[in-house]
């Protein structure tokens, strides 16, 4: 198996050596020790640490990442917490990403609005003075 250090898998993942120590320290990576100390990956942790970054993206915490979705981290593990409480948070999640959506949606919007506001008082590349 081909494995990487962490300087190639910060580079692989777009994140820093240190976000993937930090990773590593919680329990959301595992790496194995070379010989020399050094710390090596396997090639699917790139996709685990791009996943960690998806669920922070979406507003779950380190902590919560680490103790309720450990499916992620090694294929399909028995969950730590009960079935219920991992479920309230994930809809509780589903809901934030939702109003995220919605938030961007309507300043989407509002930009696609100026913008056309923008048009119709340009005259020659120069911005109309209001009347």
């Amino acid at each position: 198996m081909q494995t990487m250090r962490i300087g190639q898998l910060a580079r692989a993942s777009g994140v820093s050596v240190r976000a993937i120590r930090h990773y590593d320290q919680l329990g959301l990576l595992t790496a194995a020790r070379e010989d020399n100390r050094y710390r090596v990956f396997a090639p699917e942790d790139v996709e685990r640490v791009k996943l960690i970054q998806l669920f922070l993206g979406a507003g779950f915490k380190l902590d919560e990442i680490r103790e309720h979705a450990p499916c992620f981290r090694y294929g399909h593990a028995p969950l730590e917490a009960p079935i219920e409480e991992v479920r309230a948070l994930y809809e509780r999640k589903i809901a934030d990403v939702d109003a995220q959506i919605a938030a961007l949606q309507q300043l989407r919007s509002k930009l696609v609005a100026g913008m056309h506001q923008l048009d119709t008082q340009t005259c020659g590349g120069q911005v109309r003075p209001h009347s």
